[in-house]
């Protein structure tokens, strides 16, 4: 762990969002709070953001999102992460990929306002998981 409050924040953050449970991030967010994934789009509020991750854990329950590396100012932090999860449906990526292991890096910025997220920002390649899989 670090000793800025805002990475250990951050790192905490994601082991909710890496923990498999669709509820465990929300004790980091602010209510009126805003989830931007730049290939998923913008979710508002909590009920919005936790349909969007439900989603995606129903598709990849073992997702883990590891961050890496932090940079921080007054109003938040961005990191580096690196996504993974493994295939269990044919969908998208054929039954070949199933039982293997995509992966894709990625950066956040989170804004944080009174200890709870206002707004992530997730930056990643739409076409990233594929290409780890050599499906191109």
């Amino acid at each position: 762990m670090h000793t800025d409050p805002l990475v250990e924040l951050t790192e905490r953050l994601f082991a909710a969002w890496s923990s498999g449970d669709p509820d465990a991030p929300a004790s980091f967010f602010h209510p009126d709070g805003v989830l931007r994934d730049i290939v998923g789009g913008d979710h508002v509020g909590w009920p919005a953001i936790r349909s969007f991750f439900g989603n995606g854990l129903r598709r990849w329950p073992d997702l883990v999102l590891a961050p890496a590396e932090f940079w921080t100012n007054e109003r938040g932090v961005s990191t580096r992460w690196t996504m993974t999860a493994t295939v269990t449906d044919p969908r998208p990526f054929g039954a070949d990929a199933v039982g293997r292991t995509w992966r894709s890096e990625g950066m956040s910025w989170i804004v944080f306002e009174d200890g709870l997220v206002r707004l992530e920002v997730d930056y990643h390649d739409s076409a990233a998981a594929a290409n780890s899989l050599g499906i191109t």
